[in-house]
């Protein structure tokens, strides 16, 4: 297993921690195993509230294990050195806690694994921001010291000496070998569960009682499940949609949004369960009364159309979860609009997260579709969401930057062919409606059916943009094409 990493290209932060892009590592391909396994176990688990527990059949033997709120990551051991690589593909190492689970694992005669992980806060005295505490450490720490706060806490054993561990018994006799004497690494806390009311009491003492994230149900044949307190919302309605035959004259479904600072509208989610029949006739009469034109056309999971209203009134909903990143590591990006007292028009999308289980709990007639009452905050302060406080109606910003140019030109039976290679820096990365750096390549050729013929990349970064121009290059700049022209 090789977890070389271009040294140059490192963040080096406190002590010996550093991070940086995947695609310097010596095999970048770790990423993808990374996002492979996040996508696996996303599909493998249920999301179910705590007043949901009676219903899994406890009998069949659960490990139950703590959710810790904190970075997912693979972690890569090699018998040598021990590195981190989460979907997003940040690579990170030389935190104290992977030098500990390297001395452990080298103790135990260990010669290479995969490890499923959580980078936590150990210390956590607002235990409601403990996610942001961690990536705010891990982002840049301002003392040595604070990355010691940080835990490295194992749930699976992917594969250990090239073959993988097939059983839960085995994966965690494995790991409390390895790491059952750690202080900065340790296996999750797991205890086994063939009744209803011991998973009702493990859910009592770590949920409820010290304020963990929530408890993974793992079993080795049965469905996997992640059992959390419900979230409670406040959001104003920006849309409905109603049932039809039997159903005309009810709610089908609400789009609901919170609101950013500068007083547009984000979309949060679309809520359909929780409603009487009673609430679905009275709401949809309410809300035809309130109806206004759009720019901007939103469907339901039906693909109906969304009638759009005045914002108002303020619903509050629960959700058992609560989500920042897609499978891939990236942002979850949705609409933002504009409401300008007649109609809406849309900004662009942003950063925001995806609801689990939205259900509706009642009409706030206390409270009003104003930036108070209705603000990005109340999310942003259980998950970390990037650009937040970003004003959604901030100008296009700098212009972008040319960094390479590359112009050809070859003569065929009297005819001028131009290939044309660009590489610039957008310089709107914060935006998420903007690439960081982009890669444009054109093909002119008048004796072709299609004279002009382009190719558009996109990159995070400076270093894999520079590779895709370089690849691009040496793909189209060859048989007799000659350099020059503008």
């Amino acid at each position: 297993m090789n977890l070389d990493f271009d040294s140059s290209r490192l963040n080096k932060k406190k002590g010996d921690y550093a991070f940086g892009d995947s695609i310097h590592l010596a095999d970048p391909s770790l990423q993808a195993r990374a996002v492979e396994y996040k996508r696996n176990l996303s599909g493998r688990m249920r999301a179910v509230s705590g007043q949901d527990i009676p219903r899994i059949h406890a009998e069949r033997g659960y490990y139950a294990t703590r959710k810790y709120d904190g970075e997912f990551s693979l972690v890569f051991f090699n018998g040598e050195k021990l590195i981190s690589v989460n979907p997003g593909g940040t690579v990170r190492m030389g935190l104290p806690c992977f030098a500990e689970a390297e001395k452990l694992l080298k103790a135990a005669k260990v010669k290479s694994c995969v490890l499923g992980a959580e980078i936590y806060m150990k210390v956590s005295p607002t235990k409601a921001l403990a996610i942001q505490q961690v990536v705010s450490v891990l982002r840049n720490p301002k003392t040595e010291a604070e990355t010691e706060r940080l835990g490295l806490a194992v749930f699976d054993i992917v594969e250990t000496d090239g073959e993988p561990v097939e059983t839960l018994k085995k994966k965690f006799s494995l790991l409390e070998k390895w790491f059952g004497k750690g202080k900065l690494v340790h296996p999750v806390d797991h205890v086994i569960t063939e009744k209803t009311e011991k998973i009702m009491e493990v859910f009592a003492d770590w949920v409820i009682g010290e304020g963990s994230e929530g408890v993974v149900l793992q079993h080795d044949q049965a469905n996997w499940y992640k059992i959390k307190l419900r979230h409670s919302l406040d959001a104003a309605i920006i849309g409905f949609s109603e049932g039809s035959e039997d159903r005309k004259g009810m709610l089908h479904d609400l789009l609901v949004a919170v609101m950013r600072n500068d007083g547009t509208f984000q979309e949060l989610t679309r809520v359909g369960g929780g409603f009487s029949d009673d609430d679905r006739r009275e709401i949809v009469k309410e809300l035809k009364k309130s109806i206004v034109p759009s720019d901007y056309v939103a469907v339901n999971n039906d693909y109906v159309a969304y009638e759009m209203i005045a914002p108002g009134p303020v619903v509050e909903l629960s959700c058992l979860d609560l989500i920042a990143e897609s499978g891939r590591g990236g942002s979850v990006n949705r609409m933002v609009l504009k409401y300008d007292g007649k109609r809406y028009s849309a900004l662009s999308r942003m950063p925001l997260v995806s609801v689990i289980s939205p259900q509706f709990i009642r009409i706030r007639d206390d409270k009003e579709a104003t930036v108070e009452d209705v603000n990005i905050r109340q999310v942003s302060e259980m998950v970390p969401v990037v650009a937040a406080e970003k004003s959604a109606e901030d100008p296009a910003g700098d212009p972008s930057t040319l960094l390479e140019r590359a112009v050809y030109t070859k003569t065929m039976r009297g005819n001028l062919m131009v290939r044309k290679l660009l590489l610039w820096k957008t310089n709107k990365e914060d935006r998420p409606d903007f690439p960081a750096y982009v890669v444009y390549f054109t093909d002119f050729s008048p004796n072709r059916q299609t004279p002009l013929e382009r190719d558009i990349r996109i990159a995070t970064t400076e270093a894999r943009a520079l590779k895709m121009f370089e690849k691009m290059a040496e793909e189209n700049f060859i048989g007799g094409w000659e350099k020059g022209g503008k």
